[in-house]
């Protein structure tokens, strides 16, 4: 079974939280993925604290560690096509509207199950 870290389990991981820690424990490495948005919002994340923080640093060492460890699923043109169905399908009703990250996290994941 393949365990897909979306952007808050990511800054968990990267944070080491014991909690997500032991719930992957029982997984295999290659069994631990992520997807390129996930990455994208660690990413601006960490670009909107100062640059000269510690901090900074500290969590852009933590990213790359984890991405030396675990796989990035590739973006395919596929996932694209399902995030443009499934946020049409949500278009004018605001109290149900995903959130875009998420929803192209979970269609990265079913398009690459089908594949």
């Amino acid at each position: 079974m393949r365990y897909v870290l979306d952007t808050t389990a990511f800054s968990a991981f990267m944070r080491r939280d014991s909690a997500l820690l032991t719930l992957i424990k029982g997984y295999r490495p290659n069994d631990i993925v992520t997807v390129p948005p996930v990455i994208a919002e660690i990413q601006y994340g960490i670009k909107r604290l100062k640059y000269t923080s510690k901090k900074v640093l500290l969590l852009k060492a933590e990213r790359d560690r984890l991405l030396s460890l675990i796989n990035v699923l590739p973006w395919q043109s596929e996932a694209s096509k399902k995030y443009g169905e499934i946020k049409n399908q949500f278009d004018g009703r605001k109290s149900e509207r995903c959130d875009p990250f998420s929803q192209r996290i979970r269609d990265t994941d079913k398009t690459h199950r089908q594949g």
